[in-house]
C-alpha cells in the first residue's frame, strides 16, 4: 500500500471512528459547585483534522490516555497525552513548517499537557472561567542547513478566559447551540542550541504569542472551530504572520 492510500485509511479512521472536536475547547456541562468531586479515565478521547493558512493539513489524536478530575468548586484538571501528524503540507519554507507545529496547541508528534479550570463567572446560560495549560512537545521537523538532528522538545504555556455561551435550545428535541471562545497568551521555550538548529537566529529560545479560539457547537456534536494564532517577538517576517487553522467536527461521545 502506497503512503498516499494509507494517508486516506488514517484520514477515514479518525473522521468517522473516533468522536472528534476542534483543537481542544469543549463545552463544560456541568460548571460552577458541585455536591461531589469527579474522577473519570479515559482512551483515545478524540480524533481532530484541520487545515490551516501555513497550507497543513493535519490529524491528531487528542487524549490518547485522558484524566479529568473535577472539584466541588467548579475546579477541573485534566491530562491529556495527545500526538498530531501532517500528511500534507504545501509551504516551503521550513522553519515556518516548523513554527506551525509551535502555534497548534496540541502540535507535535508527541504532545502531553496538563490543564487547570476555575469558574469566575456562572449563570443560567453563560460561564466564563480562568484556564491555564502547560506541558511539553516532542517535535519532528526539518533543520537548517548544516545543522544536525531531526526532533527538538518543547516546553509550553497557555494562559487564557474561556466564555461559553447558550445561544438557543430545544429542551424538547434535546437539542442546544453554543458560542465558544478562547483568547490567550501563550509561551514556548527550547534550549537554545535547539531552537538555532531549527530557526537559527530568527525565532528566540522563549517565544511569545497571543491567540484566540472561537466556535459554535450545535448539540455538544458538530462543531465549527477558527484558531488565530501570532508570535510577538520572531525576528522574521515569516515568523512574525499569524496562523488561521480551521476545523469542522463531530463528536461521537459527549
Amino acid at each position: 500500500m502506497n503512503r498516499f492510500a494509507v494517508v486516506l485509511a488514517f484520514s477515514f479512521i479518525l473522521i468517522f471512528y473516533y468522536s472528534t472536536n476542534a483543537q481542544y475547547l469543549t463545552i463544560d456541562p456541568s460548571p460552577g459547585k458541585k455536591e461531589e468531586s469527579s474522577i473519570r479515565l479515559q482512551l483515545i478521547k478524540s480524533g481532530i483534522v484541520g487545515i490551516n493558512s501555513i497550507g497543513h493539513l493535519t490529524l491528531t489524536g487528542y487524549g490518547l490516555f485522558y484524566a479529568r478530575y473535577s472539584g466541588r468548586k467548579g475546579t477541573v484538571v485534566e491530562f491529556d497525552v495527545s500526538s498530531t501528524y501532517t500528511p500534507l503540507f504545501f509551504n516551503k519554507n521550513d522553519q515556518r513548517n516548523t513554527a506551525s507545529h509551535l502555534l497548534n496547541p496540541l502540535g507535535g508528534l508527541i504532545n502531553g499537557g496538563i490543564t487547570f479550570s476555575h469558574p469566575l463567572q456562572v449563570s443560567e446560560n453563560k460561564v466564563s472561567k480562568v484556564r491555564l495549560r502547560t506541558g511539553l512537545k516532542w517535535v519532528e521537523a526539518i533543520p537548517i542547513k548544516g545543522a544536525f538532528g531531526k526532533n527538538f522538545l518543547d516546553q509550553f504555556a497557555e494562559l487564557g478566559w474561556v466564555y461559553q455561551n447558550l445561544l438557543a435550545e430545544d429542551p424538547l428535541e434535546n437539542k442546544q447551540l453554543y458560542f465558544l471562545a478562547f483568547p490567550h497568551v501563550f509561551a514556548h521555550y527550547s534550549d537554545a542550541k535547539q531552537r538555532s538548529s531549527f530557526f537559527g537566529n530568527q525565532l528566540p529560545p522563549a517565544a511569545l504569542g497571543y491567540g484566540i479560539e472561537v466556535g459554535l457547537e450545535f448539540n455538544r456534536n458538530l462543531q465549527l472551530t477558527l484558531l488565530g494564532s501570532q508570535f510577538l517577538n520572531a525576528e522574521s517576517a515569516a515568523l512574525k504572520k499569524g496562523v488561521l487553522s480551521l476545523s469542522v467536527s463531530y463528536a461521537l461521545l459527549k
